[in-house]
């Protein structure tokens, strides 16, 4: 394709410009006048993501709260407390200091929420109910009739002229008929409240705007929380609760007045909902200082960049063609020392400089790979005749053991041969042919041979269950991984209970992958113990005598699959530790690991 005579003519130089004018400041005109008149759109969707997100957020700790209020009335200590007759003062009392010492419990160290409970029939508990709800007649009070007959739950406001003692300001409360989890009767009534602060913590981050008003309002219309401060005891206008439009839609009213920008997000279904309402008038205000800041600023930028493309062609085109002259060099001689000399640019202290040493730099790099990878190859031939003189040993010694059983057996000293056998197939399976990967079949029958053992060497019930699912069994898994497990169990869970120690082992296939739960009833871990029995810091050398050690697994199965598979302990004083193993699902027939 020829040129023109005008192109023929121009420099490189003025065509990098002109090239530059193309296909950079055109283009950036262009954009920054869609940008413009995008803004508004923009600000408004930013505002609109802004309240769905913290609607969202807020949604889940709500559901996060309803969940634990769950949790707490299915407990046996709630279970128990409630469902308690009444009896005499004396009892009353007695009733009184129990449920409050739970309540207490629950509440002590909880900073999101407080929760209240109630028998069925407040009369008949007059202490508890005085000391946890002022003097009020819960009986005689709406809500709590209202959820005594309905039993249907629901979310209340409970303002300080409820009871100005327990209440200083507006509180949102969730509402719950408390049953029995044997008969299904009711019980009493749990009351979770959520501490004001938290809504702001959640809500007031989201005002962007010095005018912006974020509401928290129930289906009934009741503001529950405003930045503003004014809730509780006050409703929405009645032109908003009319034309207040759907979630994730964006609408313009007018709102006392003022023309605004409304946005909505719903909680819990339609049980709650966050409104945000922007007056337009601040919505505009920074669009209007971006419009005078874009114009001066593409000014700027159309004069600063032609003077920029003229410095750029004379500093750099010259030494540049000079380095691409260089490395065709460098190539026609394959790398050779001495193909080419130093530059004078390569004294330059700017990216040119860089660029000329970072080139010399790696051509020696190249030298001295060239050379490692000679050396490699001949430490290669050596590493393989190590690996073949260690791999002799093992299955020697695997022989020698398979021959003592065989004698033993013959000379009918059977118990002798069986725990030859056992350490045999036990050596035999550990070994795994070299390879990292065996199926959980394997690993099983590797760990029964294990446990024979220590059944022999113990000279006493090692009472172990299994469990395991079915559809694992020929899963890839992970070599020794579970026997230090069972080994931790013997030695430091059930050691000193005697027929009394019982250690079940669980297998399933779970959304994660495969997962093994070890659970012992022996003392547990003490807590100082527990926080760190997963950190290779603190552990010390007794800490890994006995194996491979829990840190061990953790930390294989973290190198070679990262998070979150690997280990999890959980342990209760007095009441047993479950040792919680995550692997991958792997392809079946797979029998090695990169890494």
């Amino acid at each position: 394709m020829t040129e023109g005579p005008f192109r023929s003519r121009m420099s490189m130089r003025y065509r990098l410009m002109f090239v530059f004018f193309i296909l950079i400041v055109v283009p950036f005109v262009f954009v920054g006048y869609i940008a413009l008149s995008k803004s508004e759109k923009t600000i408004r969707s930013s505002n609109l993501d802004s309240v769905v997100q913290t609607g969202k957020n807020l949604d889940n700790f709500l559901r996060y709260v309803l969940n634990e209020q769950d949790k707490i009335m299915a407990s046996d200590e709630m279970q128990e407390l409630l469902s308690v007759e009444p009896g005499d003062h004396v009892s009353e009392i007695e009733y009184a200091k129990k449920l409050s010492a739970y309540t207490d419990t629950l509440n002590y160290s909880n900073k999101l929420f407080k929760i209240r409970p109630f028998p069925l029939s407040p009369s008949e508990h007059p202490t508890y109910v005085k000391a946890n709800f002022g003097s009020i007649d819960l009986e005689r009070a709406e809500w709590f009739a209202d959820i005594i007959e309905n039993g249907s739950s629901f979310w209340k406001v409970f303002r300080s002229g409820d009871d100005p003692g327990l209440y200083v300001e507006p509180t949102l409360g969730s509402v719950k008929r408390l049953h029995s989890l044997k008969s299904f009767q009711p019980l009493g009534v749990v009351l979770m409240e959520i501490r004001p602060s938290i809504l702001a913590e959640f809500i007031d981050p989201v005002k962007q705007f010095r005018n912006q008003k974020l509401m928290l309002i129930n289906k009934n219309s009741q503001v529950i929380y405003s930045t503003d401060r004014k809730y509780g005891d006050e409703e929405t206008e009645e032109t908003l609760q009319r034309e207040l439009p759907p979630p994730l839609v964006s609408k313009t009213m007018k709102y006392e007045g003022t023309d605004s920008l409304v946005n909505v997000s719903e909680l819990l279904g339609n049980e709650l909902r966050l409104v945000s309402i922007v007056p337009t008038k601040e919505l505009n205000k920074p669009i209007a200082v971006l419009n005078k800041l874009t114009i001066i600023f593409l000014a700027f930028y159309f004069l600063l960049s032609l003077m920029l493309v003229g410095y750029i062609t004379v500093k750099y085109t010259a030494p540049i063609s000079a380095l691409v002259r260089q490395m065709k060099v460098l190539a026609r001689n394959q790398f050779n020392d001495g193909a080419i000399a130093d530059s004078k640019w390569v004294k330059r202290s700017d990216e040119v400089g860089w660029l000329y040493r970072g080139m010399y730099h790696m051509i020696g790099e190249i030298h001295k790979l060239l050379k490692e990878t000679k050396e490699s190859e001949k430490r290669k031939k050596q590493l393989e005749f190590q690996v073949l003189t260690y791999q002799i040993n093992p299955h020697f010694l695997y022989n020698t053991l398979d021959t003592i059983r065989w004698k033993a057996e013959a000379h009918n000293v059977s118990e002798i041969g069986e725990i030859v056998s056992s350490l045999g197939s036990l050596f035999r399976l550990s070994l795994n042919g070299g390879k990292e990967l065996m199926t959980v079949r394997r690993e099983l029958e590797l760990l029964k041979s294990y446990i024979h053992i220590e059944k022999v060497r113990q000279s006493s019930l090692v009472r172990i269950m299994f469990r395991i699912d079915e559809e694992i069994m020929d899963l890839p898994l992970m070599r020794l991984i579970l026997q230090p497990l069972v080994e931790n169990a013997i030695r430091h869970g059930i050691a000193g209970k005697g027929d009394a120690g019982i250690i079940i082992i669980q297998g399933a296939l779970e959304e994660e992958g495969i997962s093994f739960r070890i659970t012992d009833n022996g003392p547990g871990i003490p807590d100082d113990i527990l926080s760190t029995l997963l950190d290779p810091a603190a552990q010390t050398r007794s800490d890994r005598e006995g194996g491979l050690g829990l840190v061990n697994v953790h930390e294989r199965l973290r190198h070679y699959f990262g998070e979150p598979y690997g280990l999890e302990v959980q342990s209760e004083k007095n009441r047993g530790t479950t040792v919680v193993l995550l692997h991958p699902r792997l392809p079946k027939h797979t029998t090695e690991l990169d890494g």
